[in-house]
């Protein structure tokens, strides 16, 4: 009976790591979409090198890469937590980190273009 009680039951370590992987989760939906909105709509271009040529050459490829892969390599990193907890907790922390500063430097650049220039025609 006490068994069933801790698997149901998350441990003090378990339920922060799934904050965190609900933070990075979210974020990357987040970047996603202000990444669209930014270079379609406001016109900037992907501040990350890896992904700028791609953004340019072939913007399916890239909302497959930025929308499924990294989600999925998100839930892969929050899987090792049974084998390495610290090591998984702390990349996880570590992307969510990199993610949320991703996503405010781009609503803090929307924010200045709209407040320079006025909202954009669709």
């Amino acid at each position: 009976m006490f068994e069933v009680a801790q698997r149901i039951a998350p441990t003090t370590l378990e339920s922060p790591v799934r904050t965190v992987f609900f933070i990075a989760i979210a974020a990357n939906s987040l970047d996603l979409v202000a990444t669209s909105l930014g270079i379609h709509w406001l016109g900037n271009h992907e501040g990350n090198p890896l992904l700028a040529g791609m953004v340019r050459t072939n913007w399916w490829l890239f909302v497959a890469l930025k929308g499924l892969l990294v989600p999925l390599l998100i839930v892969r990193l929050h899987g090792y937590r049974q084998s390495s907890p610290i090591l998984a907790s702390a990349g996880l922390g570590l992307v969510a980190i990199a993610l949320v500063i991703a996503l405010g430097q781009w609503l803090g650049w929307m924010a200045g273009v709209i407040t320079v220039t006025g909202m954009p025609q669709l």
